[in-house]
């Protein structure tokens, strides 16, 4: 991990927190402040910004680039939580208690850029602005919704409707709407949605191969485009 001095970075930084869910109700002052005191750091494809259980009294900002969020369990195998884009913001609840991070961060693309925010600075703005206070509140409500919603595709239901589940999930996320369909703006790989339902690669391959066939998908070097939403969503039994 690199830090760069590179303004624009800056610029954007102030540009998106002025949009997020919660920051952009807070003062202006208070987003101009954040970003003065912080810093910007690069890191490569696979470096590490937090891991699990590990100190980080920083708040980031993601600026360009991609983190996936995992937890390694003790056979070694990769739990992947989430894929976090620019303008997603990490490490509220370790700056909220000052304990180690939930989980490890880890760069997903080859040219990520975070800001990051001192811990005490972002607490000495929350006494200031009760907003930003605010701004957590929403962050940590939005999350636990998403976390809720993967909750309920529990491990009894059929594997594709799991999938299905994950696939509209991260369209909702990550989706863009194009002429050909709803193109997931994040590259995704068969391994990552495997390890994000904690199932085999194989089990997922055997779900993507109809729904490739029937044009219901289409995927193309990690990139999935959604053709047909609702026949998704029926064979997610929403």
């Amino acid at each position: 991990m690199t830090k760069t001095n590179a303004p624009q970075f800056k610029e954007l930084a102030r540009e998106l927190l002025g949009k997020i869910l919660g920051f952009k109700e807070c003062l202006p002052q208070t987003l101009d402040g954040l970003v003065a005191a912080a810093s910007v750091s690069r890191l490569s494809k696979g470096e590490a910004l937090a891991l699990r259980g590990q100190p980080f009294d920083v708040l980031g900002l993601i600026l360009q680039g991609s983190l996936e969020t995992r937890i390694i369990n003790p056979d070694g195998h990769r739990h992947l939580i989430s894929f976090l884009q620019p303008g997603d913001v990490v490490g509220i609840i370790s700056v909220l208690d000052g304990l180690g991070h939930v989980n490890d961060l880890i760069a997903h693309g080859s040219n990520t850029v975070v800001l990051r925010i001192p811990g005490h600075i972002v607490r000495a703005f929350r006494q200031q602005d009760p907003g930003l206070g605010r701004a957590f509140e929403l962050q940590l409500a939005f999350r636990s919704r998403l976390l809720h919603e993967r909750l309920a595709a529990d491990s009894g239901m059929p594997i594709r409707a799991r999938v299905a589940r994950l696939l509209l999930t991260l369209a909702s996320l990550y989706g863009e709407q194009r002429p050909g369909g709803l193109v997931l703006k994040i590259k995704v790989s068969q391994a990552d949605l495997a390890d994000w339902l904690g199932v085999s690669r194989q089990s997922v391959n055997t779900v993507l191969q109809p729904l490739t066939a029937q044009e219901t998908i289409r995927v193309s070097y990690s990139t999935f485009t959604i053709v047909d939403a609702e026949g998704l969503r029926q064979l997610a039994q929403l």
